[in-house]
């Protein structure tokens, strides 16, 4: 079998594909696409042949979403499988359609919308067209609409993939994924007056995702002022050996964040972690249930960092349960992402028994970054490399 794990640059977002080999047979999934760039779309036409057998959209934040929906709209795109968690659950009574007011208010929302999405994605995406969320432009295809898997992904859940391997989610739980309902319920009351009791929608999955959207928006990050912390520290190591330390509360996570798809992918010993945007915290309870009795750190062959190396979504704890030679960074933002934190907690621990050393792969250029390329001596230190080119892990066995 012959293995490619790639990410490209999607705007600060994050795409990232895993393509299996035997022989004359491939089998492509594709995870998240934030900016559907022109290199992108070549990829999935000339490497994949415009087949994609298995797509996971991990959460319906615009810097994951955006690309796929997109990429979704082109012609003689081929997708044999879907997981996306949208709307979803048991409801009773008939079904609700919105009034003349709360039509026009949905409208002035989408436009609210409109207006910065280009902002989050790094992409010139006009204020109609980027209010057709996702879900919509499923159920608008009906080839689509029959390979979406309706029912939630949660944590524990298996897809068997044959001779390409298996997948196990290690997150979201139903906990998640009710906390980030009863958030559009919320939104759904202040902003619509629509009913809060679980009734059925006229479009509701479009309304859901547009009024999730827009709840994310009124959410003020705090992400970034943790920084301010180490700015007395002296050198790189320095600064990243405190911001190592400092701790973090998973509270500030995001719902649409807290309700993240996070899985593995394994073939013999081989194993993938892709983390997606998810809360450490219930990706490390994944894995002990999943390697119940096993021995941690558990090594993988590579390790999709979560959020883009945020310092709520990388903790102390998970790295002493996972480890390494290939951590990849997917997007990010100036300032932000990713952070010293994370950083500093991946690569300046022990390396755990069977790593030699770890290259970290970065797709998003920031100041930090070129900061650690140019810091020779900390890595030979730590035994860590910069990688901002390759971006792709190739294995065969």
């Amino acid at each position: 079998m012959h293995i490619t794990f790639k990410t490209f640059k999607s705007g600060i977002g994050d795409c990232i594909f895993l393509l299996l080999k035997q022989g004359e047979v491939q089998f492509s999934i594709m995870v998240d696409c934030g900016n559907l760039t022109d290199e992108i779309a070549s990829y999935i036409k000339n490497d994949l042949k415009n087949t994609i057998n298995l797509l996971v959209v991990t959460h319906i934040d615009n810097d994951h979403i955006i690309g796929v929906r997109d990429m979704l709209k082109k012609d003689g795109i081929k997708v044999g499988q879907i997981l996306f968690n949208c709307y979803q659950r048991n409801t009773i009574g008939g079904v609700k359609k919105l009034n003349k007011y709360q039509k026009e208010r949905l409208a002035e929302i989408e436009n609210e919308i409109g207006l910065v999405v280009g902002d989050l994605i790094e992409h010139d995406v006009d204020a109609p067209a980027a209010m057709k969320g996702l879900a919509a432009t499923i159920l608008g295809y009906p080839k689509l609409k029959k390979v979406w898997g309706r029912n939630y992904t949660v944590c524990g859940d298996f897809v068997d993939l044959k001779e390409f391997g298996t997948i196990t989610f290690l997150s979201p739980t139903m906990d998640e994924l009710e906390k980030l309902d009863k958030e559009f319920r919320h939104v759904l009351f202040d902003e619509l007056n629509v009913d809060k009791t679980l009734g059925k929608w006229d479009a509701k999955e479009n309304l859901y995702e547009i009024l999730l959207r827009y709840a994310m928006l009124q959410t003020p990050s705090v992400e970034g002022e943790k920084e301010k912390d180490v700015l007395g520290a002296i050198s790189l190591e320095d600064r990243l050996m405190k911001a190592a330390a400092i701790p973090v509360s998973t509270q500030e996570i995001t719902p649409a964040n807290h309700a993240s798809l996070a899985f593995v992918w394994e073939k013999d010993d081989h194993r993938i972690l892709v983390m997606g945007d998810a809360n450490p915290d219930v990706v490390m309870n994944g894995l002990l249930d999943y390697y119940k009795g096993k021995a941690f750190p558990m090594l993988f062959d590579a390790v999709k960092v979560s959020h883009h190396g945020s310092h709520f979504n990388t903790t102390n704890e998970l790295m002493r349960h996972v480890d390494s030679e290939h951590f990849f960074f997917t997007g990010g933002t100036e300032g932000k992402r990713p952070s010293e934190e994370a950083v500093g907690r991946i690569a300046l621990r022990t390396l755990t028994n069977g790593i030699n050393h770890r290259t970290m792969h970065f797709n998003y250029p920031t100041s930090l970054i070129k900061e650690l390329q140019a810091d020779k001596e900390l890595q030979n230190k730590y035994s860590f490399k910069i990688d901002t080119r390759k971006n792709e892990l190739e294995l065969a066995f």
